[in-house]
């Protein structure tokens, strides 16, 4: 059943639209990607790009108190909350905007709603030691590499468009990382097995036609799953609802986001 799923997948994705004439997702614009880019090559421009309004239009606009939120959250787990610290160093690049907590210190709201996320990786699938994990959708890297300062995964695969895994890389390449990074556009990703699927976000923002291009080369191969579902796209990106996915998916649930963000959010997992 699942085979069959994944050759008509597959097939839709390649009769899908040019995806040169359209854009492929929300940030899939011309200013985010050039901003990423320049980014990624421009020290000057590194220094300070998670403070800078193009960048901020897409992703590092965590309010302040969305952070507290996230860091009640995480404060439930003593093991996590001692490791703040090392979750801080995400902060060390970017010049991103900071807030004090009186649990964590001076650090970013974003950065904490990555450590969030790994919260939840933790309680749902356990240690992360060892696997093999991919990312859909992975900004400049910040959710890598807070899973990488707590976990050890064997490899970890970054999926985006070109120019945003330039300013990953750029940004990763500063932290001594355990697990083998690869960086792949979704053209460049090979079907392959995963132990664990991530995307915050990123993959619900994408037409149908790509997502069913990763749902057949990724999403349906992986063992565990966890998508931070939002439907914030135009009906013309036709991308699949929540009730859809939990259909196509095996084993898939949904679970409530906390703190809800959007009221039609909410947490698709499985494995």
């Amino acid at each position: 059943m699942i085979a069959g799923m994944l050759k008509r997948l597959l097939a839709n994705a390649l009769r899908g639209p040019s995806r040169a004439a359209d854009p492929s997702s929300l940030s899939d614009n011309q200013d985010y990607p050039r901003f990423c880019l320049q980014a990624s090559r421009d020290e000057r421009v590194f220094a300070d790009f998670r403070s800078h309004p193009v960048y901020n239009a897409i992703l590092e606009h965590t309010r302040a108190e969305q952070g507290q939120q996230y860091l009640d959250i995480v404060a439930r787990d003593a093991d996590l909350l001692g490791a703040m610290d090392r979750f801080r160093l995400n902060d060390a690049y970017g010049n991103p905007r900071t807030s004090d907590y009186a649990l964590a210190g001076k650090i970013s709201p974003a950065t904490l709603r990555y450590v969030k996320v790994l919260a939840d990786l933790k309680s749902l699938f356990g240690p992360l030691d060892g696997l093999d994990l991919c990312e859909i959708g992975v900004g400049y890297g910040g959710q890598c590499r807070i899973i990488s300062a707590y976990y050890h995964p064997a490899t970890y695969c970054l999926v985006d468009i070109a120019p945003a895994l330039a300013l990953a890389r750029r940004f990763l390449a500063n932290y001594d990382l355990r697990p083998a990074l690869s960086y792949r556009t979704m053209d460049e990703l090979a079907p392959r097995d995963y132990d664990l699927i991530i995307s915050n976000y990123a993959f619900t923002e994408l037409r149908r036609p790509i997502q069913d291009e990763y749902l057949a080369k990724a999403i349906l191969r992986s063992k565990k799953g966890y998508i931070t579902y939002n439907e914030i796209t135009p009906a013309g990106f036709d991308s699949y609802k929540a009730d859809d996915l939990l259909r196509i998916i095996p084993r898939a649930r949904r679970i409530a986001e906390t703190p809800l963000t959007h009221p039609k959010n909410c947490v698709i997992a499985w494995g």
